[in-house]
């Protein structure tokens, strides 16, 4: 950093990032990191390199210029939830529970800043955590016409009864919509925010895919592996994977399923 930050300190991520602004780390020509936190090999593997050479390059033009920095700990400002423009606070002390945030992002100057706690956090945790603040991030900037294939295939799941969610978060608001609504593919706030989650989890679901191998819950509240695969086919289209990333098993080479 251009000027020691003591370890009991703390400093908002705004002002953080401007002290580690010219010693971000490139990885490609719109992403770059920055980590305050000593990372071995395989957590900058898992964290960092991994992520990278696995996301589609339609993201460039979705989230341009974009920096990850890796922190001890996030707390929310007095008052507030990080969300505002200084973002979260950083502190190299370990806050409070009800204070702490596990991640925030802020834009400034054409930037897009997602801190990310590691300090004591699982690196699985984290990385996950990763996928769902840059969900956020391109469910907010991406087109209408981008997203609304996706609404589309929610609104013919909905009309055709297809049972579960792919997360919590997502079960619990369309098991509301389905009790609450008696049309449920009526445009209302509650179809909104149940739209908004399911594609929030697909799309983690998707981006972790193509980075890691990963198992599917399944369960009486998840849905079926088919429905499912339509929605990753969907994203598939809308944010093709790199030529060498595979997000089915079908997509690898013959010599790399033998």
């Amino acid at each position: 950093m251009s000027s020691a930050i003591p370890v009991n300190s703390k400093i908002s991520s705004a002002e953080f990032a401007a002290q580690c602004r010219g010693q971000m780390i490139p990885l490609n020509k719109w992403l770059s990191y920055f980590s305050v936190v000593s990372l071995d090999d395989s957590d900058l593997q898992r964290l960092v390199y991994d992520p990278a050479s696995a996301m589609p390059a339609k993201l460039a033009e979705i989230t341009p210029r974009l920096r990850l920095v890796f922190v001890p700990f996030l707390e929310k400002p007095a008052g507030g939830n990080g969300a505002g423009p200084a973002g979260p606070i950083v502190s190299f002390q370990a806050p409070n529970r009800i204070a702490r945030l596990l991640s925030g992002h802020f834009e400034i100057d054409g930037e897009t800043f997602i801190f990310l706690s590691v300090h004591d956090e699982d690196i699985v945790d984290a990385h996950h955590i990763f996928y769902q603040k840059l969900a956020d991030l391109i469910i907010a900037r991406a087109g209408k016409a981008d997203i609304e294939p996706f609404h589309d295939l929610v609104r013919a799941e909905i009309r055709g009864n297809i049972h579960g969610e792919l997360d919590e978060g997502a079960w619990r608001l369309k098991t509301e919509l389905l009790r609450k609504q008696k049309d449920a593919r009526r445009e209302t706030k509650l179809l909104a925010a149940y739209r908004r989650q399911a594609l929030k989890d697909t799309l983690v679901l998707y981006l972790h895919g193509l980075c890691c191998d990963i198992d599917v819950a399944g369960g009486p509240r998840y849905m079926a592996g088919s429905h499912i695969r339509k929605r990753l086919l969907l994203l598939k289209d809308f944010l093709p994977p790199p030529s060498d990333v595979a997000l089915f098993p079908e997509d690898l080479p013959p010599a790399a399923v033998q």
